[in-house]
């Protein structure tokens, strides 16, 4: 595709599909199956040995064992344990904050308590939303720290201490981690392998129906993640059987794309004979997005204007624990800046919490305690792990679920009034989200377009210009980086305001085809 022809630009998915869809996403059950022996495990043997139901809250570090899925043991154990850390973090700050709030509320202290929490959970979200967004970590993202917040600040009025809160959380964590690492001694290139097989299964279904726009982009991203889970692999340099494999199924998906090896992504992402760079340091990722104008910026500002609010909004009416509102007005801005599939997060959100709801009526009757209930929790978790990022209403079902009977140590008490504060909440915090979704810095996806094929064109300069080695290595590196930087913002522009789009559209792609063409000569 040339410059002067650059390929139309791209459209969100139609609301029904994108609501009801679920994705096949490789072999999903021993993910699955890991997140439900990480909660159970601790659980369980904490009952047994006489603790009382305050074990469940293992559940709360036993959440760490999602961010290892899919990445190679090499990198999974140092993931996991970061991740357990922050859920230790977090359920600390929120169970002190939590017992805060029962205890002024036990006193008959004022009935702004509870906007303490609103706060400390809208500062959380915000400053975790930047890093994830910063470090392109993917889903779950900030969820699951703040979801870890949220519980655990009820969980004081449920009776159970602060230290055993923090402790439990931690029990979780090395749960988590030992879960994870289990199989390594086994098949130690169990999440390469996969990886592979993925690429080479979207390139099947790529090759099955290549006017499919969907499946293109299916096809390319899995290239270049399974490039760099070889990366983080340390086997993406060496001549390997599973390097030798992906890039066979490379070569042929360009080949589907172009007819060619050695032509360009008409859509600006590249696809050629030369591996993928690795992912650059964190260091120069979270530099990239500390500008005041970038994505980042845009997604904590959002934060910490809707979680606020719908906080507030939610104590004025009446609502005892307005951290629903809080939680639910997170998620659905914290993923990005998209407001069309952020509006489709809002309604995914709401018809799940519905769904849990009414799901969590039926288990009430049944009243799971000790055992049972942390086998329920289990079950829950497994299915957030196997939803969460195919469909998001879904997993919604079983998020609801886990926090109510988490929350609580058991069924609620009053499913009535439960219920009606939930659907409350949500509602607020459905609406406050949409409405700063499309109203503050609405036009932002402009400057953060512009900014990034700006970044593009000057690094391209500086390539050009430079006779260093070390340094054309850097900013290869870099340049990499900020070319998929560019396309993400080009793709919410194009979803946002297509007409002002399609002004840039011939620039933008032009770009990115010098970047790339850059990226080709430099034999990495």
């Amino acid at each position: 595709m040339s410059i002067e022809a650059p390929p139309p630009i791209p459209t969100p998915a139609r609301p029904w599909p994108a609501l009801v869809r679920v994705p096949r996403d490789g072999r999903r059950w021993p993910g699955t199956a890991r997140a439900a022996v990480a909660v159970a495990l601790p659980g369980l043997i904490g009952v047994a040995l006489g603790h009382d139901l305050s074990a469940a809250t293992a559940a709360l570090g036993a959440f760490a064992v999602v961010y290892g899925e899919g990445r190679p043991y090499r990198v999974r154990w140092r993931a996991v344990s970061v991740a357990a850390g922050v859920m230790v973090v977090a359920a600390a700050l929120g169970a002190a904050v939590g017992s805060a709030v029962h205890d002024a509320a036990s006193a008959g202290g004022s009935a702004l308590w509870p906007m303490a929490l609103v706060l400390a959970m809208s500062a959380f979200v915000a400053v975790a939303a930047f890093v994830v967004d910063a470090l392109r970590i993917g889903a779950p993202g900030a969820f699951l720290p703040l979801l870890a917040v949220e519980i655990a600040s009820a969980l004081p009025a449920a009776g159970v201490p602060v230290g055993r809160i923090v402790v439990w959380t931690a029990v979780g964590g090395a749960s988590a981690l030992i879960v994870a690492m289990s199989g390594c001694m086994v098949r130690p290139r169990t999440p390469e392998r996969g990886a592979v097989a993925s690429t080479i299964a979207a390139v099947d279904a790529l090759d099955r129906a290549r006017d499919s726009t969907a499946r293109r982009h299916a096809a390319v991203k899995a290239v270049h993640a399974a490039w760099q889970c070889l990366h983080d692999a340390g086997i993406a340099g060496q001549d390997h059987p599973l390097t030798r494999e992906l890039l066979e199924a490379q070569d042929r998906c360009v080949t589907l794309l172009h007819g060619t090896v050695t032509t360009l992504d008409a859509d600006g992402e590249d696809l050629s004979r030369r591996v993928p760079s690795p992912r650059p340091t964190v260091r120069f990722r979270l530099a990239r997005a500390t500008p005041l104008r970038g994505r980042s910026a845009l997604i904590v500002v959002r934060l910490l204007v809707a979680c606020p609010v719908a906080g507030a909004v939610a104590m004025g009416l009446g609502v005892a624990r307005p951290d629903w509102a809080v939680i639910t007005a997170a998620m659905i801005l914290h993923q990005g800046p998209d407001r069309i599939l952020g509006t489709y997060r809002a309604v995914h959100r709401f018809a799940g919490t519905v769904l849990g709801l009414v799901a969590l009526a039926a288990l009430v009757p049944i009243d799971p305690t000790g055992a049972a209930l942390i086998l329920v929790l289990a079950a829950a978790m497994a299915g957030i792990q196997a939803y969460l990022v195919r469909n998001y209403g879904l997993a919604m079902v079983f998020i609801t679920i886990l926090a109510l009977l988490l929350g609580g140590l058991g069924s609620p008490d009053h499913l009535t009034g439960v219920t009606r504060d939930r659907l409350l909440e949500t509602l607020i915090g459905v609406v406050v989200a949409v409405v700063v979704l499309w109203m503050v810095l609405p036009a932002s996806y402009r400057r953060i377009l512009d900014d990034a094929d700006r970044r593009v064109a000057t690094t391209v300069d500086r390539l050009e210009a430079t006779r260093d080695r070390c340094e054309a290595r850097e900013l290869y590196r870099g340049l990499e980086f900020d070319l998929h930087s560019a396309t993400t913002a080009a793709l919410v522009a194009a979803h946002n305001d297509p007409e002002w789009t399609e002004t840039r559209w011939a620039r933008h792609h032009a770009l990115n085809e010098s970047g790339y063409r850059a990226l080709a000569l430099s034999g990495t």
